[in-house]
């Protein structure tokens, strides 16, 4: 008998009237409630949970996957690409990509307290201000960029201080990089040279966010990485009223009529070890804060989604919503090196620029960002560059392999399904190439590592492109904010047709912001808290 055969006869068995009682520890028994109960310790789901129980008679239980953010090298930020493939993450891939010549492309996501806020970059950009005045097209005035500006100065302590864009004396720290190299300072003098503007403090998240190159803020305390839950989970576990469960998958949500009453979860799964069924009742509500690929995955198993996928899995249908693990779309990654003429120490800067593909008359937001450096302790005798097609039209899908909880999901990026992404592509290898040959860089870099430098026609860049294109860590939208057949929750971020549920992380946004999604989630966050409170 197969290892997944005797896991899913014992979820069955377990289930048993008869069976459930046993398995079931009196701590986490029926009668085990709470006000909120928050699917998902990530950069959402710290916030929210941070939140609600600042007061004091409100009961929170948070489940979380992974476990506590133990791991040594998590606040190391130059160590981060050491995380990906590791304890601390879900190691998803996608399956293979038509757009990328067949390739399956890694997916890392944060399995800790903390989330993917725990194994990334920890770049902090918030997104252009014409991201979130699309989000109101598409929900409504409360979700413009003038009226979720203050949601992230809240949270934010920026060394930099207060301002009409940055907050100060808030639970994330933002700081300034201390260790630029000589690469970092080449590629500002190199957009100089084509006209941008050009500071090594120039502001992302300020008034103009595009056309000038600078180097990224990131979310460090005295140079240490700063998570969501170093934030915002880590300072509060003593308050009583909040109860913190690691090692817990959800199974399946809970319902009496359409309303969500309680979550069904499993806990521990040792080598070895079958996992403990557990479930708890919830008075108020429920949040799935799971993240862009486990939070659509929730609420299929739970019987809301795509009635005709549900139902090829053996899962009842509790409301079709058709939108649930649909509009996935992410930020391909196009990276290019070229030998060194001198190897570059190891440092904590990212440099950076966000421009237009196209340009003209109202291009709007920025549809390119470009990163140069990535933050790594270790030396590199390469120059390297990343750009990323950060508006992307392709749209992919999130959808069950099977009814196991514990089974991955299949993901269909669906890079490169749209012409315009590729358009945007071309002119993303032909800035960079401008930047490279600009003299700034005469005197670090050699010939190219990849023979694009004798690729030139069209076809020969597109075959590039997808030879070599991955991703840059961004996906967003498969529980769709707004409006229509296709939406999933509404302004209020309530699951269309479900009553004491909400969805509350990146996989609401109608289009992923323009940049490092982290900032735009912990925004989420501190607007569902709002929302759950008023």
């Amino acid at each position: 008998m197969s290892h997944a055969r005797s896991r899913r006869d014992f979820l069955r068995d377990s289930l048993t009237i008869a069976g459930a009682s046993a398995l079931i520890p009196r701590a986490v028994r029926g009668d085990d409630e709470f006000d909120y109960v928050v699917l998902g310790a990530g950069s959402s789901g710290c916030v929210i949970v941070n939140r609600l129980t600042a007061d004091p008679q409100t009961r929170v239980l948070l489940l979380e996957a992974g476990g506590p953010d133990s791991n040594p090298l998590i606040p190391v930020i130059g160590q981060w690409t050491s995380l990906s493939g590791s304890d601390v993450d879900w190691n998803y891939s996608t399956e293979p990509e038509p757009g990328l010549d067949g390739r399956s492309i890694k997916w890392p996501r944060g399995k800790t307290y903390g989330g993917s806020s725990a194994i990334g970059a920890a770049a902090y950009v918030r997104g252009h201000q014409l991201d979130f005045d699309g989000w109101a097209t598409e929900a409504g005035p409360a979700w413009s960029y003038r009226e979720v500006l203050p949601y992230f100065l809240k949270s934010e302590d920026n060394v930099r201080g207060a301002s009409p864009y940055h907050g100060a004396g808030g639970e994330m720290a933002v700081a300034d990089t201390p260790d630029p190299h000589a690469g970092h300072f080449a590629f500002l003098e190199a957009a100089r040279e084509l006209g941008f503007a050009a500071d090594p403090q120039w502001d992302f998240n300020g008034a103009q966010q595009e056309n000038g190159a600078g180097f990224y803020q990131k979310n460090l305390r005295d140079g240490r990485r700063h998570s969501a839950a170093a934030a915002f989970l880590t300072p509060i576990l003593s308050r009583p009223n909040l109860t913190v469960r690691p090692q817990s998958s959800v199974r399946r949500l809970l319902f009496t009529g359409n309303r969500v009453t309680g979550v069904e979860y499993l806990r521990g799964r040792g080598v070895g070890a079958k996992p403990v069924v557990g479930r708890v009742n919830v008075r108020r509500e429920v949040i799935v804060a799971a993240g862009v690929i486990e939070s659509p995955k929730i609420l299929m198993l739970s019987g809301i989604g795509p009635a005709e996928h549900l139902r090829a899995h053996g899962i009842a249908v509790v409301h079709d919503l058709p939108g649930v693990g649909a509009n996935l779309h992410d930020h391909p990654r196009i990276g290019f090196r070229w030998a060194g003429l001198t190897t570059l120490p190891g440092s904590s800067v990212s440099a950076g620029l966000l421009t237009h593909s196209v340009r003209g008359a109202n291009p709007g937001a920025p549809d390119l960002q470009f990163y140069v450096g990535r933050g790594l302790t270790a030396s590199d005798p390469a120059i390297a560059f990343s750009v990323t097609l950060c508006r992307p039209h392709s749209r992919g899908s999130i959808s069950l392999r099977s009814d196991d909880p514990l089974a991955a999901p299949i993901i269909r990026a669906g890079y490169f399904t749209d012409a315009r992404d590729m358009d945007a592509a071309l002119e993303a290898v032909r800035l960079t190439r401008v930047i490279a040959s600009s003299r700034a860089y005469n005197r670090l870099k050699g010939a190219a590592a990849d023979p694009l430098d004798s690729e030139t026609t069209p076809d020969q860049i597109r075959a590039f492109v997808r030879r070599t294109c991955s991703t840059i860590y961004h996906p967003g939208g498969t529980c769709r904010m707004g409006r229509g057949a296709n939406a999933v929750v509404d302004p209020h971020l309530r699951v269309h047709g479900i009553e004491g549920l909400r969805v509350a992380d990146s996989s609401i946004m109608p289009t992923v912001v323009n940049a490092q999604t982290n900032a735009a989630c912990w925004m989420i966050g501190e607007r569902a808290a709002e929302l759950l409170g008023s």
